[in-house]
C-alpha cells in the first residue's frame, strides 16, 4: 500500500468505486448491489427467470415491456434514500484537509453508483465538492452535467473548452453511470442500466472526448485504484474500454480483489493493473491509519 498512499497524497490517484462497494440502507431499504438490484427488479416486474441475475438484461426487459418510465420510477424509489456512508466513503471524504496541507491537488473520484452515499460522507465533513454526472436520456444524451458546490448546473457542451471544474481546489465526484435526482422534478435523473444504455455508452467516443479538459487531463496522468469490481462486471469492461480507448496505460494501477483467480489476474495484468490480496475493509483500515499518522505529523509540525 505504500505506493498507493504516496500516489494518493500527491493527488495522482483516482479511486474508482464499483458496485461491489456495499451500501446499507435504513429500515427495509433494498441494498443496491448489482445482483440484488437485478433480482429485486426481476421480481417486481415479473421478468423471465433466466434474466434474474443480469441487471442489464432485466432492465432491458422492463424497458421493452413496460417502458423506461416505470423502470426509472422504481430505481428512483430505491436510490432516493439515506444510505449510510461506508468506511471507503468516509476515508475519501477525510482526505481533502491532508491534501490541502501538502499543497496537493484535490481528488477526482469515479463512481458507478447512482446514490448519494459518497456525497453524504463529504456533507458530514463540511467539505465542498463538485459533481459531474453522465446524461443517458434526452437531447443531451452522451454529455455530462456539471453541478458546482454552489448548486449551479450546466450541461457541458464543449468539453475541450470547459475549464470551470475547480479540481485543484476541491474534490470532484465523476458519476459515469448517472445519478438519482432528489429534486421533485427529477430533471437531471439518469441511469446507465439497460443493455441499450450500455451499447450506446460503449459506442460513444473515449471519455477524454466528452469530459471537461481538466478531468480528462487528470485521467490521462493518474494511477487508478479499482474498488468493488469483479471481472464479470459489464460496467467495468465498458468503462475500461472508454477510459483506455487508445490502448495506452501509462501509469501503474491497482484493484482490490482478494478472491481474484487466474483469469481475473490475467485480465488485470493486460491492463497494467495489479490486484491486491487484501479485502476492502482491511485495505481501507490501513489507509485510514496512514491518514491518521499523516494528520498527526502535520499537527506536530
Amino acid at each position: 500500500t505504500d505506493e498507493i498512499w504516496v500516489a494518493m497524497l500527491a493527488g495522482r490517484l483516482v479511486p474508482v468505486l464499483g458496485t461491489g462497494v456495499p451500501l446499507n440502507g435504513g429500515g427495509d431499504a433494498h441494498l443496491p448491489a448489482r445482483d440484488q438490484l437485478a433480482a429485486y427488479l426481476a421480481r417486481t416486474f415479473d421478468a423471465p427467470r433466466e434474466h434474474a441475475g443480469d441487471l442489464a438484461k432485466v432492465a432491458q426487459y422492463i424497458v421493452v415491456t413496460r417502458g423506461i418510465g416505470p423502470l426509472y420510477d422504481e430505481l428512483h424509489d430505491i436510490f432516493d434514500r439515506e444510505y449510510e456512508p461506508q468506511p471507503v466513503h468516509r476515508l475519501l471524504a477525510a482526505l481533502p484537509p491532508a491534501l490541502r496541507d501538502l499543497g496537493a491537488p484535490q481528488q477526482l473520484i469515479v463512481t458507478t453508483h447512482y446514490d448519494r452515499a459518497l456525497e453524504q460522507a463529504f456533507d458530514e465533513t463540511g467539505e465542498q465538492y463538485d459533481v459531474v454526472s453522465y446524461i443517458s436520456l434526452g437531447r443531451d444524451r452522451g454529455k455530462f452535467l456539471h453541478r458546482s458546490a454552489e448548486g449551479d448546473e450546466r450541461v457541458i457542451q464543449l468539453p475541450n473548452a470547459y475549464a470551470d471544474v475547480p479540481l485543484e481546489r476541491r474534490p470532484v465526484i465523476l458519476k459515469i453511470h448517472g445519478e438519482v435526482d432528489r429534486a421533485p422534478a427529477r430533471a437531471s435523473e439518469s441511469f446507465v442500466v439497460s443493455e441499450d444504455d450500455h451499447i450506446a455508452y460503449l459506442a460513444e467516443t473515449g471519455l477524454a472526448g466528452v469530459l471537461p479538459v481538466t478531468l480528462a487531463a487528470r485521467l490521462r496522468r493518474s494511477h487508478f485504484l479499482f474498488l468493488g469490481y469483479g471481472l464479470l462486471d459489464w460496467s467495468l469492461r465498458v468503462f475500461l474500454h472508454r477510459l483506455w480507448s487508445d490502448g495506452q496505460v501509462d501509469y501503474r494501477s491497482w484493484a482490490v480483489q482478494p478472491a481474484a483467480g487466474v483469469v481475473e489476474r490475467e485480465f488485470w495484468k493486460k491492463r497494467g493493473v495489479e490486484p491486491s490480496a487484501r479485502g476492502l475493509d482491511e485495505f481501507v483500515s490501513i489507509l485510514r491509519a496512514r491518514l491518521a499518522d499523516t494528520t498527526l505529523e502535520g499537527a506536530v509540525r
